[in-house]
């Protein structure tokens, strides 16, 4: 099946029938959160995202407005300094969790729509070591592509958690949680 296909699937059996008249796209949405020194946390990314300023977070709410959808075809977790400003973060993104450490982590994702959970306990770890690519230490991967797309809805609410556990004190950072993927944008003429 085809991701336009499953959006407009998804979307007819909540009864949103106009979605093929949507203007499709390519979207990324992400949020950030602090990560403090500690051995084990669980940060919760997209609820309470409108107290968050771009850069920290390019969405004002966890739900779409209508007419809006995301297919996530990939998922990307990313780190910065906790005190990167705006014109330092674009280097700072490139660094991964725990890179150049030897701390042990576990890095697990929940992904609700809904309140329904639809991704458990997945590892984020999965992209670190560049399964399938060459591995490159001082660059390690942390993009993930889902087999699957997960469809986000119009007017749903939305939100993941991070649960990081470690063998020490992990270095303070703030985070990046990234879902992007095909969607739709309102369309109240034609698409183009």
């Amino acid at each position: 099946m085809k991701i336009a296909q499953q959006i407009v699937g998804v979307n007819q059996r909540l009864g949103n029938t106009a979605v093929p008249n949507m203007q499709g796209t390519t979207r990324a949405i992400y949020d950030s959160q602090l990560l403090t020194v500690s051995q084990n946390q669980t940060l919760t990314f997209f609820q309470g995202v409108s107290g968050r300023l771009y850069p920290f977070a390019n969405v004002n709410n966890n739900r779409f407005e209508v007419g809006e959808s995301l297919a996530i075809t990939s998922i990307a977790f990313c780190a910065a300094e906790p005190d990167a400003t705006f014109t330092d973060l674009a280097d700072e993104l490139y660094e991964n969790f725990a890179t150049g450490t030897t701390v042990t982590n576990t890095i697990l994702l929940n992904l609700y729509i809904g309140n329904q959970r639809v991704i458990k306990d997945f590892d984020l770890n999965y992209s670190r070591f560049g399964i399938g690519e060459a591995y490159n230490a001082a660059r390690q991967k942390n993009v993930i592509h889902l087999e699957t797309p997960i469809v986000i809805p119009p007017q749903i609410e939305f939100y993941a958690t991070v649960t990081v556990t470690s063998s020490a004190n992990v270095l303070a950072r703030r985070f990046f949680l990234i879902l992007s993927g095909q969607g739709t944008l309102l369309n109240t003429k034609s698409t183009f």
